[in-house]
């Protein structure tokens, strides 16, 4: 009889254990990983700045034998148990959180079936819950890992430069700066290891207020780390003085001495002192800049231009001197030889144009004596055959006149005359011009056409001068005895070149010359170097043409020139040739002249200028439809800075302004959204349950802008983005906008927006029977169907064994 029951429990324990044996060599369980969402297989590498939900889910394979079951999922992590879960079915889903150590980890998850099949599957967890580090290079040098330390600069126009320690990509690095009441940030995006962001910072000396930086790096994970720090402005510099060109002599009894001083932090003032020959001081200048901020562009630089009256003849000595705020100074003299108009020849011209010979024995004349002073001119008619004289008559006599005109008829001979203007100086020596007529033909200015290559009238030289300026190049034009009606050509003779920088030359100088006259000029070009170009407003400049001169307007019909440029320089500044034309400043107004792009050899680009006058030109885009540089962007213009004062003169190039780079972003009016508050509606939730936050924003600025609040919960050090709105501000408007956050885990939450925190929020974790209904809630119907059907079929299993044992037990017992 034992044998028999004990017969019924083997029969009965295999028949529970066939299906296991049956499955042996079934088809390995199907298994899919997914990391929050992301399927991963083997090999893969998946990159979070925290922990990470791993959900494996498993199911037996498709040839497994039937009665096949899963029997378990194990996760490990970096060769570790992170955990083991029993399964009794054939399909399971398990979500889990391991522990990661920050840097990479290696996940390895196993699924078995009760058949012996195995799946694993291996992949890469890599970490980053470490906010990037920053240290400096510049404007001084702090040590790596370690907090920035306060610090200086020398000058206001700061380099914010460093290095950036972080194993993945950083996506934001932004730097805000306050000083007295003064905001300005500037952001990089997806920035390399190095960075490098030009800062205005406010001087020293202010009530002692500093520069207080805070510089926030931000990962692709959102781990951030902000710095905060203090920079002093030092001005360990002179001042800079630069002196437009100067004439060593002189006659007239009024000159004009131009300049510009510029200081990397504050210019105080110039002065001039003017001593006579004898070394006595006959005049002072002082100028001391004009402007209402630290950040004013005025504070930078002070253009002067002051009048020098020689009243006596000699050498004078003029001494100029800038300093800055901090005291330093710096000086500079020249000299210059006041002449007597005495010692100036005067410069006998005739009219051509109204020169005639109006009958046989009559002759039309028209002239002009003019430079220096003239005291008589007489007109004196001869016979070319005999040499005998045939008319003279005194045009003026008595008074020295500086231009003395005449217009009158005087005899000639019926055949060929010669014709004898002389004009007398202060000190008695003549100065002729003469000419011959034909009274027969009535032909004037007889046999002048073969010799008129050889006269030596007018007579054009160009000297270049030396100009220590970066990026300027002057030259010395002289134009004496330029007739009336006639157009002279700058240079002479076959040179082009009148003056030019390595990249902006002006060639092929035109003067329309509307009256007799003589002519002296200092032509400068300037290109984009250290200092801003004059301009239209809202343009962007290219290259000026400045050109001071000692001539009346009315002298002049009109100038035309080519303004050759490099193409390599233009798009070096992002200047597109065809988008350039050039301007002229006159009465302190710009307006556009005559500028026709003329060709491009592949290495420059030339343009043909006709304007009606000479003054001070700008090669640069359309006012209003300036784009940014970038780079360098460009100086705001100076309308009328170059303007000079008195007898028709126009500065040598006086600018004044910002730096092109330009065009510091910091500097330009926009729009400045700062985020002003930030507020939590309740400070103690249960996890998953929703807080809603409010920020409010301001917009400083002057612009409208586009703002998007990014907000972010910081737990146990790490950083996660949790929502994100965006809202349009007007400029000096506010505005709110409302997020939602929950949290996942229990613990202290805080809340930021641009640095901006709120919190924290105490997340509870809950518990009881609603958490444990919670968790059932996320497992499929099918699964809890299983377990619950593998839990009576246990429970019959254990009935059973009870009863055949006390059975067994029983007849033993009895036996």
């Amino acid at each position: 009889m034992r044998l028999r029951w004990v017969s019924v429990v083997l029969l009965v324990l295999a028949s529970v254990a066939a299906p296991a044996v049956a499955d042996a060599v079934g088809e390995k369980p199907a298994v899919d990983v997914t990391v929050r969402s992301t399927d991963v297989s083997n090999g893969d590498t998946y990159e979070s700045g925290s922990d990470v939900e791993i959900t494996v889910n498993a199911s037996v394979g498709d040839a497994a034998s039937a009665g096949t079951a899963l029997s378990e999922v194990v996760v490990r992590v970096n060769g570790d148990l992170a955990t083991s879960i029993p399964v009794n079915g054939t399909s399971v889903s398990e979500t889990v959180r391991p522990d990661l150590r920050d840097g990479s980890n290696s996940v390895r998850v196993i699924v078995t079936d009760d058949a012996g099949s195995v799946n694993a599957t291996s992949f890469t967890v890599r970490k980053d819950a470490e906010p990037p580090h920053v240290y400096l290079t510049s404007p001084y040098e702090t040590a790596p890992w370690k907090p920035i330390g306060d610090g200086s600069a020398n000058g206001t126009r700061a380099t914010i430069a460093g290095n950036i320690i972080e194993e993945t990509s950083v996506t934001e690095l932004r730097i805000v700066r306050w000083y007295d009441g003064h905001r300005t940030t500037e952001t990089l995006r997806n920035v390399d290891e190095n960075f490098s962001v030009d800062l205005l910072l406010g001087p020293a000396g202010n009530n002692g207020t500093l520069n207080r930086i805070r510089l926030t790096a931000t990962d692709e994970f959102g781990n951030f780390r902000p710095y905060e720090f203090s920079v002093e402005v030092t001005d360990d510099a002179e001042p800079e003085l630069s002196l437009r060109p100067f004439p060593n002599e002189t006659a007239d009894n009024r000159i004009f001495l131009a300049g510009t001083v510029t200081d990397d932090v504050s210019v105080g003032g110039v002065n001039v002192t003017v001593r006579d020959p004898s070394g006595n001081v006959t005049g002072t200048y002082q100028a001391r800049p004009s402007y209402s901020g630290p950040f004013d562009d005025d504070r930078y630089s002070l253009a002067f231009n002051d009048s020098i009256y020689p009243l006596y003849t000699g050498t004078y000595e003029v001494t100029v001197t800038a300093t800055d705020t901090a005291g330093k100074s710096v000086s500079e003299t020249v000299t210059f030889e006041r002449v007597s108009q005495a010692d100036v020849a005067p410069t006998v011209a005739v009219d051509r144009s109204r020169t005639v010979v109006v009958g046989t024995e009559r002759l039309f004349l028209s002239g002009v004596a003019f430079q220096g002073v003239t005291e008589r001119v007489v007109v004196e008619t001869r016979n070319a055959t005999t040499g005998g004289t045939v008319d003279y008559q005194v045009v003026h006599a008595g008074s020295l006149r500086e231009r003395v005109e005449f217009d009158r008829e005087v005899s000639i001979a019926p055949g060929r005359t010669t014709v004898i203007v002389r004009a007398t100086d202060a000190k008695g020596e003549e100065h002729t011009e003469r000419f011959a007529v034909d009274g027969t033909t009535r032909e004037t200015f007889v046999d002048e056409d073969d010799a008129a290559d050889e006269s030596p009238w007018p007579a054009v030289s160009v000297e270049p001068l030396q100009d220590g300026r970066p990026g300027t190049a002057s030259s010395s034009v002289s134009v004496r005895r330029a007739s009336a009606g006639t157009t002279v050509a700058v240079p002479a003779g076959n040179a082009s070149t009148v003056v030019g920088t390595a990249n902006v030359s002006v060639e092929r100088l035109r003067l329309d010359v509307a009256a007799d006259t003589n002519l002296t000029a200092t032509v400068v070009a300037r290109e984009r170097a250290d200092g801003a170009l004059s301009g239209p407003g809202d343009s962007r400049v290219g290259a000026t043409v400045t050109v001071q001169h000692s001539v009346a307007d009315a002298a002049v019909d009109g100038v035309a020139y080519d303004l050759v440029l490099r193409r390599a320089y233009l798009d070096a500044h992002g200047l597109d040739p065809a988008n350039l034309s050039v301007y002229r400043l006159s009465d302190g107004n710009w307006s556009s002249v005559e500028t026709a792009a003329t060709g491009s050899n592949g290495s420059s680009v030339r343009y043909a200028v006709d304007s009606p006058g000479l003054s001070v030109f700008s090669l640069a885009t359309e006012p209003g439809a300036a784009d940014g540089d970038e780079g360098g962007g460009t100086a705001p213009a100076n309308n009328g800075t170059d303007a000079g004062v008195g007898n028709e003169t126009v500065a040598n190039g006086t600018d004044s302004g910002a730096d092109d780079a330009s065009d510091d972003a910091a500097d330009e009016p926009g729009p400045e959204v700062v985020v002003t508050n930030l507020t939590v509606n309740r400070t103690a939730v249960t996890v998953n349950e929703s807080v809603l936050v409010n920020v409010s924003l301001e917009n400083r600025g002057d612009a409208s802008a586009t703002y998007t609040a990014d907000l972010r919960a910081i737990h146990e050090g790490n950083t996660s983005q949790v929502a994100n709105r965006t809202a349009v501000v007007p400029p000096g408007e506010n505005r709110s906008l409302e997020l939602t956050a929950d949290f996942a885990e229990p613990g202290n939450h805080t809340l930021a927006v641009d640095g901006t925190e709120a919190g924290p929020v105490v997340v509870s974790g809950g518990g009881g029977l609603l958490s444990f209904l919670s968790v059932l809630s996320v497992l499929p119907l099918r699964l809890i169907g299983i377990g619950l059907g593998g839990l009576l079929g246990l429970g019959l299993v254990v009935v059973l064994l009870r009863f055949v044992l006390g059975k067994v037990g029983g007849e033993s017992a009895d036996g």
